[in-house]
């Protein structure tokens, strides 16, 4: 964000110049070229003497704001250079050195990536080119996975034409969820109804359709006379429509489940955090980067996920030689800990006084 507003800043110095010469420089070039084209009339037509005092002044006159601007040109030249040198400060090309060089190198983790990208190419309503990448990747999907992304975006689709029913019989049949999340949805599909009709010029037929079905939504009476006040007062049904859509993504849990994105945004508020790190790490630390496949480190993405389990009786962090272990209890420790606190064949959990044997211990993948 910081490197953004950086660049921001340099661009905003140059178009506000640009905004103060300008729109200055143009009308001038604009009044020279005028009195030109009238000095030319004039010598053409032979009618009437020439000033030839006038015309020496004009093009002195030009001379001079030809060099002005010519001198600011080259001022602004040198701006949009530092806007060029900003960028390359605050933007680094090359990212290779904070990736993990062994991730993906299976063919079942190239698997897992593939069907990520080939589903959100489904979610996004590219059927052609998923069902090229399924054929091109080899890989298969499941089909009731695929037929409920067709299904939601048949659903945004209708929404997006001005066709509700679809989204009224997707409310209908998931309104026990709904209710329970205390969704809108379905109040604001009435809503955008309402002022379809509205726009039609039926304000009858809008009342009748409002006290028809808003009747169900006791709890939202100031919503309701919102609403009816939009008899006097239409609003932007295009921006409403749009609102509903989301909130339908939303509800659908359509925009949840789209792990290509959130990997993509995770990853994107985390690599310029990771450089720093990556970098300070190398100098003081040494080789530790490249010899571990995780770093005991938190960075603060705004999502919450966090794989890493430092053990809390060891203090140590877990990796795949001391995976994680839950105990029958339910307690999490690492497999070093399990192995110390082990006696005579039983272990007492540390935290309560449950005991277990240790081969009933689970370990814990994240």
């Amino acid at each position: 964000m910081e490197s953004c507003q950086a660049v921001e800043a340099d661009i905003d110095k140059l178009i506000a110049k640009y905004n103060k010469y300008g729109p200055k420089w143009q009308f001038q070039l604009h009044r020279f070229i005028s009195t030109l084209e009238r000095y030319k009339r004039e010598i053409e037509s032979q009618s009437s003497e020439i000033d030839k005092c006038g015309l020496s002044s004009t093009i002195l006159q030009m001379k001079l704001a030809i060099k002005d601007i010519s001198n600011e040109h080259r001022r602004w030249h040198s701006d949009v250079s530092r806007v060029g040198k900003t960028i390359d400060k605050n933007f680094i090309s090359d990212y290779t050195e904070a990736s993990n060089k062994k991730a993906f190198k299976t063919d079942h983790e190239k698997e897992i990536l593939n069907k990520i990208i080939c589903m959100h190419l489904y979610r996004d309503s590219k059927w052609e080119v998923a069902e090229e990448f399924l054929k091109e990747a080899g890989i298969t999907v499941d089909d009731k996975q695929k037929q409920r992304y067709l299904n939601l975006n048949h659903i945004v689709d209708s929404l997006r034409q001005k066709d509700p029913m679809p989204a009224f019989e997707w409310v209908f049949q998931n309104r026990v969820q709904l209710d329970a999340k205390k969704s809108d949805l379905e109040f604001k599909l009435h809503q955008i109804v309402f002022l379809d009709i509205l726009n039609r010029g039926d304000q009858y037929e809008a009342v009748v359709y409002a006290r028809t079905n808003f009747s169900r939504f006791i709890d939202k009476q100031k919503e309701i006379q919102s609403t009816m006040g939009m008899l006097l007062y239409p609003p932007n049904v295009a921006q409403m429509r749009t609102e509903v859509i989301d909130l339908f993504i939303k509800d659908s849990c359509l925009s949840d489940d789209d792990m290509l994105s959130v990997c993509v945004n995770v990853g994107c508020s985390a690599l310029p955090a990771l450089l720093d790190i990556k970098q300070a790490i190398c100098r003081d630390v040494g080789g530790v980067w490249n010899e571990n496949d995780e770093l005991p480190i938190k960075i603060d993405t705004g999502f919450a996920y966090h794989s890493v389990f430092a053990c809390p009786i060891l203090r140590t962090r877990s990796g795949t030689s001391n995976p994680p272990m839950m105990l029958v209890c339910g307690h999490v420790i690492s497999k070093d800990a399990l192995n110390k606190l082990e006696r005579s064949g039983r272990l007492k959990c540390p935290y309560c006084p449950k005991e277990q044997l240790p081969s009933e211990a689970r370990t814990i993948n994240f």
